[in-house]
């Protein structure tokens, strides 16, 4: 294998395949990056932690084909440093590889080709292969920015390490829910249709988030034999999906609501950082009082001291006093883009739903804490 090839291109792909490889994996070879230099003037560079997959074709003046593994987190550590400019790819024997820039000359040991595990293939999933949905990718990236937040980090609870993701052809749905909150956001869509519904894990929403920054426009989607599949430009992306049933999140949504009130987005987010200061730390528990024409904020920590705020709000229904999680209503908040908020409630041992008042199909719901 010998090459050469853009540093700011390839520093591009390996930034992203070291986001995939697995460090600590007992396999050696799933902290490499695959290079391939192919005939038709590209380098091929592959990353797997066996969960999800990438491969980025990067253009580049191929002398002689030829491919090899090695270690994805030193070759970019290495590239970083480098300048801009041209940079000469050599494969020696025994799997070295041989970096030139300028003067400067590096060379890492590596692993054979034949050592990298095989990857899911789009052309060969299913009977008749994968068929791709062009999506806008602003929307899919809207989707996992609004719901990716409240995905449960526990790898206990695998049915709640993913997001929900339902489609009939023309809305897109994600739900995720770490059993003390659930969010579900819902957009335009157009496909592709999934009859069941898919669960993206944690690590896969975050590889497709980082391939979406990287591209414009359109992507193409498509699912098979248990595997999502992102395509854009010259990088396919493969999540292995979650083979777990998610748990029947209607039913954690209230139907009803007794009490309603619609707050500046802008004042509640202040009110809810500045008391989440004094909240105490493991809990950041907040009592919300909503009695006539205000919506009263109390952190009382016995460590620190307490921290009492008034909002003016459009309310005269029965009072109402719950408490919960600071942390979990911000996050929510941080996602919703209009200018109110409304907050709906039941009784003081129920959850709050939180919504934007007038704007997308979205809605967050947060658990009661006892006070």
């Amino acid at each position: 294998m010998e090459l050469e090839i853009d540093q700011a291109q390839f520093l591009s792909a390996l930034s992203l395949a070291q986001t995939v490889a697995n460090k600590r994996a007992t396999m050696p070879v799933l902290a490499n990056v695959l290079l391939r230099a192919t005939s038709d003037g590209h380098l091929v560079c592959s990353a797997t932690d066996m969960m999800i997959s990438l491969t980025e074709s990067v253009p580049a003046q191929v002398s002689s084909t030829g491919s090899l593994t090695v270690g994805v987190r030193h070759l970019h550590g290495v590239v970083r440093t480098l300048p801009t400019g041209k940079l000469k790819l050599q494969g020696l024997e025994n799997h070295w590889i041989r970096i030139v820039s300028g003067r400067s000359e590096f060379k890492l040991m590596g692993m054979p080709e034949s050592d990298f595990p095989g990857l899911p293939d789009p052309k060969t999933g299913s009977k008749k292969g994968v068929t791709f949905t062009e999506v806008p990718g602003h929307a899919l990236a809207d989707l996992i920015q609004k719901t990716q937040f409240s995905v449960s980090s526990d790898e206990a609870r695998v049915n709640l390490n993913g997001v929900l993701f339902e489609c009939d052809g023309s809305v897109g749905t994600m739900v995720s829910t770490d059993g003390h909150r659930l969010t579900k956001f819902s957009c335009p869509f157009p496909g592709p249709v999934l009859d069941k519904g898919i669960i993206i894990p944690r690590k896969g929403m975050l590889e497709i988030r980082r391939v979406l920054d990287r591209v414009q426009g359109d992507v193409g989607v498509g699912v098979a034999d248990q595997h999502l599949f992102v395509r854009a430009d010259e990088l396919l992306l493969s999540v292995k999906l979650n083979n777990v049933t998610f748990p029947p999140y209607k039913a954690v949504i209230p139907s009803a609501h007794q009490r309603s009130v619609v707050v500046p987005r802008e004042e509640l987010l202040g009110a809810l950082r500045r008391a989440e200061v004094m909240a105490p730390e493991k809990t950041a528990t907040v009592r919300l009082s909503l009695g006539d024409g205000k919506l009263e904020l109390t952190a009382d920590n016995p460590d620190l001291g307490v921290a009492h705020q008034e909002l003016s709000v459009d309310y005269d229904a029965a009072p109402l006093v719950a408490g919960f999680n600071a942390r979990y209503l911000l996050e929510v908040l941080d996602v919703i883009d209009t200018d109110d908020v409304r907050l709906e409630f039941q009784g003081e041992l129920d959850p709050c739903v939180l919504k934007p008042s007038d704007g997308p199909d979205f809605l967050g719901v947060v658990m009661p804490m006892r006070i």
